[in-house]
């Protein structure tokens, strides 16, 4: 089971992640529409990246195209990583 979070330390894992989204991709646009606007969410639940360490590490965030629905996850801790490309 996830560890329990504050309302604060919550926050700042949003934040987090939201500013890995966009250090890696500045100029974010949805794969199918094209559109710009999207809805975050974060997933604590291990069980959608089987293998990873803990369940810190298995944070995934998930955008939700806001013009068509589309939906596009990222694990934070690999979004947040020094890229290797």
């Amino acid at each position: 089971m996830m560890r329990d979070l504050t309302a604060d330390a919550w926050t700042k894992e949003m934040e987090d992640a939201r500013a890995a989204l966009r250090k890696r991709f500045p100029d974010l646009h949805c794969l199918r529409c094209g559109n710009d606007n999207f809805v975050l969410r974060m997933w604590p639940d291990e069980t959608l990246v089987p293998g990873l360490a803990s369940s810190s590490d298995n944070r995934v965030v998930e955008l939700i195209c806001e013009n068509c629905g589309f939906q596009e996850k990222h694990v934070v801790r690999l979004l947040a990583a020094k890229e290797t490309i």
